[in-house]
């Protein structure tokens, strides 16, 4: 009898060939980039990173409509500026928001990032003079036809 051959990656059960000690799927991935094991979610942020000489690490890749970088691994969808908190601070509370010193969305340096609650980022972007409330309600009748015509 013949014992069926299994990849040498722990946890990979796939049969190799005869004389061959990886998957065709392991030694594919060797061959493209010299490591067996896929890239973490944050070495492929960092990849697309470009450090400035104010010190944010913008990221470069894909960002969304507000500015903030996204990524994805697995199916889901990350902001990198999280991520990036996550990979050097740990887990973030459920409910807190992981903020901006530098207010540049795409940063995803450790150092620029804060967490706070909502209160704390609207209370950041007023002292910052990000947001002004009386400009936004102005606004928001200029474009509201039910309140223009009270």
């Amino acid at each position: 009898m013949t014992q069926e051959l299994k990849c040498f990656i722990d946890g990979c059960e796939k049969k190799v060939k005869k004389h061959d000690r990886y998957c065709s799927m392991h030694r594919a991935r060797f061959s493209r980039t010299n490591r067996f094991d896929k890239k973490t979610p944050y070495e492929r942020m960092m990849e697309r990173v470009e450090i400035k000489k104010n010190g944010c690490w913008i990221y470069t890749g894909f960002v969304n409509e507000y500015g903030y970088g996204r990524i994805r691994n697995n199916g889901f969808k990350y902001l990198t500026h999280r991520l990036s908190f996550e990979h050097f601070f740990g887990s973030i509370p459920e409910g807190i928001l992981v903020c901006h010193k530098c207010d540049i969305p795409s940063c995803v340096n450790p150092q620029h990032l804060f967490l706070g609650t909502h209160k704390d980022n609207f209370d950041d972007a007023l002292k910052k003079g990000r947001r002004n409330p009386v400009e936004q309600a102005k606004n928001r009748w200029k474009k509201c036809p039910t309140l223009r015509k009270k």
